[in-house]
């Protein structure tokens, strides 16, 4: 019994340090393939009523997968969005504050940029806190990093070294 319950839980704890993943979508026809993470990070208040979630955005460059910036879907920041603005708070209190490049939209929609040295950052170091600020209206939300999501970086960056995605059929 004690066997049994030891081999399950090992199985429950691989699953869910594995349960996020970059896929790659080759399903066009074109012969495009597109790569995304399967899980975002969810900043929310208590009532899950306003807050934000971000991912990183990956792409194929010469056979090997590489981070190329940052989204944010804003959830009642605000109403429409322009020039907004993500810091993230790390573990040794420095900061990655990213200003997104897209255009005004009023569906909650921030692209970001990343440099090497932010890429660095989000490698070696926890995310503690994180803040989006609505370029357009003003209106900001912070709130902590879930423990869960606080080393989501480590798992990206391993996934992207390793050139790992999970094929879509």
């Amino acid at each position: 019994m004690k066997k049994t319950l030891l081999i399950l839980t090992a199985v429950v704890c691989a699953f869910a340090a594995k349960s996020q993943t970059i896929i790659g979508d080759c399903t066009d026809l074109s012969g495009d393939c597109l790569y995304y993470v399967s899980e975002n990070i969810i900043v929310t208040n208590a009532e899950k009523s306003k807050g934000f979630t971000f991912h990183p955005s990956c792409e194929m460059k010469n056979g090997q997968l590489a981070c190329s910036g940052i989204i944010a879907q804003l959830v009642n920041v605000g109403s429409c969005c322009e020039k907004n603005t993500l810091i993230i708070l790390l573990d040794d209190g420095s900061k990655v504050m990213l200003t997104s490049w897209n255009k005004f939209n009023c569906e909650g929609n921030a692209y970001f940029n990343i440099t090497r040295d932010e890429m660095q950052l989000l490698r070696e170091h926890k995310m503690v806190k994180a803040q989006i600020k609505n370029g357009f209206t003003y209106d900001s939300f912070v709130n902590d990093i879930s423990e869960k999501n606080q080393e989501y970086f480590f798992r990206y960056f391993k996934e992207i070294d390793a050139n790992q995605f999970t094929p879509r059929k």
